[in-house]
């Protein structure tokens, strides 16, 4: 081979070999990784908006089960990968997550978000007075009942007005004349032994949230407030007013079954429900105790930024748009109907549930906005709430099966402040 072609040679496969790096470079830059405990189909609606903005850019999603959340983030973020950019977080584990570097700090968009979000909204973003992540979805709770089953029983439906709402002894004895007319169960809770869902029997009865003094790392689940909430959990299902041995993904199907006369769960629940051949339903506010306040549960996931993202720039747009644009707010819900906690885009989602759902639509608005605005209450904020709500949700498991209930709170309590210590 002649040194002239050899070297004609030589300056091709060198442009080639710098075009083909060029091209991989670029399409590592224009390549965005999501993470959450979500399916894929819910947020390719806010990928695709996001996408169809940006066409120079893809937004890969990677998805891993709810349970492996925290230790995928404690794995990777914790070894300073920069192949995560933006991320889904748990809004009582952010505290935890700041105190481990894991989170971009964002106390500098405080003035974009303030407008865009509730009070409470924008406190459960803080930590320490700082703001870590961007405001994505919130929940409530609403209580579904069987009008047919109310019917045979001769039980007059609960109003749908702030001013209806029932105490819990008015929707257990209707539970129980729903029983004694053919019902399987009176009343039930969708998320059984879950802290996000039981916690407002405890915050409604005047016993608090579990937690208490500097940073929630106290253990407070023995006072008399606290036994009293747990001996009306524990006799539901010693009663049979709630149904023993059946999981919490599967409570649902009880109601959609025409077992269930009364049953607390979210907005998630409208597509399933409403399109189940035969159930018809109401819904009514969420039930509370006699002589304590109305309260439910309300968070989820927001938004949190890797700060060792290899674009941060690009990841912060990404996050943005799904959190303080009302377009990519709206978007990140089309396939999963729970409240985005932006302002404008929630005010489209409630009137799009009122049109959606004729037949449980104006009611299901007015609880929902009456709802978020006066009974939510959010989950503990502390570093230690990964370990309390794991000790709280098999504390419940043991109640719901029959344990004495003094004794399980004595050993929560015990189990509580062994793990709450060492954090501390």
């Amino acid at each position: 081979m002649s040194s002239k072609f050899k070297g004609a040679t030589l300056i091709a496969l060198a442009g080639f070999l710098l075009s083909a790096s060029v091209s991989a470079v670029m399409a590592q830059s224009t390549t965005l990784t999501l993470l959450s405990a979500e399916r894929d189909e819910v947020m390719a609606p806010v990928i695709a908006a996001f996408e169809k903005l940006h066409p120079d850019v893809k937004v890969e999603h990677q998805s891993v089960p709810f349970e492996n959340m925290n230790a995928t983030i404690e794995a990777r973020i914790g070894a300073q990968d920069s192949g995560i950019d933006v991320m889904l977080v748990d809004s009582p584990r952010v505290p935890a997550m700041v105190s481990r570097g894991y989170l971009l700090k964002l106390e500098d968009l405080r003035g974009e978000i303030k407008p865009l979000v509730t009070e409470l909204a924008l406190k459960g973003m803080e930590v320490n007075g700082e703001i870590y992540t961007l405001p994505f979805w919130t929940s409530t709770q609403l209580m579904f009942f069987n009008k047919d089953l109310l019917d045979k029983a001769g039980v007059a439906y609960p109003g749908a007005a702030e001013a209806d709402r029932l105490t819990y002894d008015q929707v257990i004895e209707a539970g129980k004349q729903a029983q004694a007319a053919g019902a399987k169960n009176g009343f039930a809770f969708e998320q059984i032994d879950r802290y996000y869902q039981l916690q407002p029997i405890f915050e409604s009865n005047g016993a608090g949230s579990g937690l208490t003094g500097e940073g929630n790392l106290t253990p407070d689940i023995t006072n008399d407030k606290w036994i009293e909430g747990a001996s009306f959990y524990s006799k539901l299902f010693a009663d049979g007013v709630s149904p023993r041995g059946i999981p919490a993904n599967q409570m649902s199907a009880t109601f959609t079954a025409g077992e269930t006369a009364f049953f607390v769960g979210g907005p998630w629940l409208f597509k399933g429900f409403t399109e189940t051949e035969g159930l018809n339903f109401g819904v009514a506010p969420v039930p509370y105790f006699a002589g304590g306040k109305p309260v439910t549960p309300t968070d989820s996931w927001a938004i949190g930024l890797n700060p060792y993202s290899a674009k941060p720039e690009l990841a912060m747009q990404l996050a943005k748009f799904m959190t303080l644009d009302p377009e990519g707010a709206l978007a990140s819900v089309a396939n999963n109907p729970i409240p985005p906690v932006n302002l404008t885009a929630f005010q489209t989602y409630i009137d799009g549930i009122a049109t959606a759902y004729p037949a449980i639509g104006a009611d299901a608005k007015a609880i929902m906005t009456y709802e978020l605005a006066t009974s939510a209450v959010s989950r503990p904020r502390s570093v230690g709430y990964v370990a309390f709500e794991e000790v709280m949700n098999r504390t419940f498991s043991d109640l719901r099966n029959g344990s004495d209930v003094k004794a399980t709170l004595e050993q929560g309590q015990s189990e509580l402040t062994s793990a709450l210590s060492r954090i501390q």
